[in-house]
């Protein structure tokens, strides 16, 4: 278990956050964010980003695993110095998942490779064995030139680290090297599993075949959303940092957001649901009679509040955590004392 941290993943992620399909709302940064990063993006930066991305968000998600190979103090402009000098057809094969190992399931590596060379057979068998949710992205890879995806890529990194990120990149990464010291010191009383588990708010992990090493990685700019991907056999765990690490003198994170998640009738109703036993995001969707985009951002405040817990093998299976009751009755009494002296 290794913890590393560093602007890098933040220029990623930001970049990843802006053309990803989840409810502007369901993030800490609120839905103004969104407004105000795209008027100091400009029309032209923001256009970049779309020619590149296609609108999918795994295509700088997978970005995560170059961020991990960045020189130290792996800062925004180290990153973009190790896309420079990653070739266009190295690039490409990143793009298609040459570098993840349980997301690729049973596609070679070699298939890949060939793909991204354009041969038409290997192509053909990528998009045919390829996820449900992997296709889309990888035809619009396989759309464009390498040297015009990465030249797109490029402008974009730059673009997005001068008029969003480097304005407060100093401020962010205090934060981030501060969380990343909270969770080295975890990591030293706890098992890798338990870490992830108190990291994430929730998200339970198992070992997996293939993956030897797992990097545990602070981020500002997506929480409370925790992000997965691989570099080889890494497993990268993006998580959000505690708000106590940017604020310095917040009542307990646990105590606010389960107190935050108790306070709405619908998250109340799946609660109740889940006492009943173990249950997936179609059930609960099915259940509350609404979106289902709607329904995971309630279960993503309750997984954030310690209210229940997601298994990230099964992907849309979640349990209710009923220790976090008595845990935040505790908190809210000790708060309220320290308040009273």
């Amino acid at each position: 278990m290794d913890v590393g941290w560093g602007t890098a993943y933040e220029l990623v992620l930001g970049l990843r956050m802006l053309v990803d399909r989840e409810e502007p709302g369901s993030y800490v940064v609120g839905a103004e964010w969104f407004d105000e990063v795209r008027s100091a993006a400009g029309p032209g930066l923001l256009e970049t980003i779309d020619r590149y991305s296609g609108g999918h968000e795994i295509l700088f998600g997978y970005l995560l695993a170059l961020a991990s190979e960045a020189p130290a103090p792996k800062d925004a402009r180290a990153f973009i110095t190790t896309l420079a000098g990653t070739s266009a057809l190295d690039l490409r094969r990143l793009q298609l998942g040459y570098r993840l190992r349980t997301y690729r399931g049973d596609i070679p590596t070699d298939v890949v490779a060939d793909a991204a060379n354009g041969d038409p057979a290997a192509t053909r068998e990528l998009l045919a064995q390829c996820a449900d949710w992997q296709r889309a992205a990888y035809e619009h890879v396989l759309s464009l030139d390498p040297e015009e995806s990465k030249a797109l890529l490029h402008a974009a990194c730059e673009g997005w680290f001068e008029a969003v990120l480097s304005p407060d990149e100093r401020g962010t990464a205090k934060v981030l090297r501060r969380s990343a010291r909270a969770a080295r010191a975890l990591a030293g009383r706890l098992e890798p599993g338990e870490l992830i588990d108190v990291v994430t708010r929730g998200i339970r992990y198992s070992p997996e075949p293939g993956i030897r090493r797992i990097l545990l990685v602070p981020h500002v700019v997506s929480r409370p959303w925790s992000i997965f991907t691989e570099a080889g056999d890494t497993k990268i765990v993006c998580y959000g940092v505690a708000e106590s690490h940017i604020t310095g003198d917040a009542p307990p994170d646990p105590l606010v957001a389960a107190y935050k998640a108790l306070g709405d009738e619908t998250r109340l109703r799946i609660l109740r649901r889940l006492a009943e036993g173990p249950a997936t995001l179609q059930e609960l969707t099915e259940l509350s009679g609404l979106a289902k985009s709607t329904v995971h951002g309630h279960l993503l405040v309750l997984r954030t509040g310690g209210l229940v817990v997601a298994d990230v093998r099964k992907r849309t299976g979640y349990m209710l955590r009923r220790e976090t009751l008595a845990e935040s009755a505790a908190l809210l009494e000790m708060y309220l004392d320290e308040t009273e002296e």
